[in-house]
């Protein structure tokens, strides 16, 4: 009981306690200021873009060839029959 007192205690006078005011965005502006701007580099970006479209297109024609061989199965329905004359 007496350290939920002590804690209560303590809380109190955290609560009656001024807090200080002071601002920093002056020095936060000028510190922002005197630092010089890195220029961006742009290059891994357009490689990694150019390695993409490349792997892109790779995999485009390899499904494009793929789909040229794949067979339907309603393909089979409407192919005439080498046995069977239809007229």
């Amino acid at each position: 009981m007496d350290t939920l007192k002590a804690l209560a205690k303590l809380a109190r006078r955290a609560r009656e306690e001024q807090t200080p005011v002071f601002g920093v965005a002056e020095l936060v502006r000028l510190r922002i200021e005197s630092e010089g701007r890195q220029p961006v580099t742009l290059i891994p970006f357009g490689l990694f873009g150019g390695l993409s479209a490349a792997a892109a297109s790779i995999i485009l024609f390899l499904a494009v060839q793929f789909w040229q061989y794949m067979n339907s199965p309603l393909r089979e329905l409407v192919a005439p029959l080498p046995e069977i004359t239809l007229w």
